[in-house]
């Protein structure tokens, strides 16, 4: 599974990490977009080509996809 970020256009990997750390991924990932204020970045969990998650601002909520 990768972490992926969309900061300028194009998304990007972030981190690899294994299924049974999905929920503290998650759950960083969007502490740290809050934390930055980043107005336009969002961030999604893919595994192999399936998006599973998204999280965008303003409200770093995760949604499944």
């Amino acid at each position: 599974m990768k972490l992926q970020i969309k900061d300028s256009g194009a998304w990007r990997n972030v981190v690899s990490f294994t299924p049974d750390r999905m929920a503290d991924v998650e759950t960083a990932s969007a502490a740290l977009l809050q934390a930055a204020g980043c107005e336009k970045t969002a961030l999604r969990i893919c595994d192999g080509d399936q998006v599973l998650a998204r999280c965008e601002t303003p409200d770093c909520m995760w949604r499944f996809v």
